[in-house]
């Protein structure tokens, strides 16, 4: 699947959401003060977004983004 501009998570199916590629943008909600982050993965009840005021206030961008990276790779791979 391509990239799509930035998808708002609120507004996917289930189905919709299972279909994302990893690293695609989303927000929660509509409109330009909603978060903006970036989907890593979905299991079966959650879905994993790095938010990007999160990683920001983290201090390290990367690591952030690594470990969630790896959380969603722990959660495709029923772990």
């Amino acid at each position: 699947m391509r990239y799509a501009p930035t998808i708002d998570l609120w507004t996917l199916s289930d189905e919709q959401r299972a279909k994302l590629p990893v690293g695609q943008w989303v927000t929660a909600g509509p409109g330009l003060d909603s978060p903006r982050g970036r989907f890593l993965g979905a299991g079966r009840q959650t879905q994993v977004v790095a938010w990007l005021t999160n990683a920001r206030a983290s201090r390290d961008y990367r690591g952030y983004m690594a470990c969630l990276r790896d959380y969603a790779r722990g959660l495709a791979n029923g772990s």
